[in-house]
């Protein structure tokens, strides 16, 4: 297979939105291509941010997640045994910020899971008739 256009010192492999996603950064920016059509090995440009301005270097990244279609968080390490960095980006390219995590303080998993907000009304969120505060709600019913 293939891998995406020049490929810089640091290539990180992932899965986004379900499909193949490589992440490819150097000193300037972060490129993150994503596999368009496994057959014919075409890979396409997703995103690319802007490092220029950043102060934390890192040497590679480990994990990234896409928030509400918008915003990424990228889990990046540094070359030495200093700290390793949270990055907080859009998708427009633009770098929001970052969050140092010292060794041995904080744990970063990323899952497949997320919230979503719903206008559904869940059947343990709903009002109990006839004084339903002093009664036990329905999944405590039996202990």
């Amino acid at each position: 297979m293939r891998s995406p256009g020049q490929l810089g010192r640091r290539v990180s492999l992932l899965e986004m939105d379900k499909k193949l996603a490589s992440c490819i950064n150097n000193d300037a920016s972060i490129e993150i291509w994503v596999m368009q059509d496994y057959e014919a090995e075409v890979w396409a440009l997703k995103y690319r941010i802007n490092l220029l301005n950043t102060s934390p270097q890192f040497k590679f990244i480990s994990k990234m997640a896409l928030l509400n279609q918008h915003e990424l968080l990228i889990c990046c390490h540094t070359p030495s045994a200093g700290p390793d960095y949270l990055l907080h980006c859009d998708t427009d390219g633009k770098f929001l910020g970052y969050y140092e995590m010292k060794e041995g303080t904080y744990s970063t998993y990323f899952t497949n899971q997320y919230f979503q907000e719903s206008m559904i009304p869940l059947p343990f969120c709903e009002m109990q008739e006839e004084g339903g505060l002093d009664k036990e709600p329905p999944f405590f019913i039996g202990l």
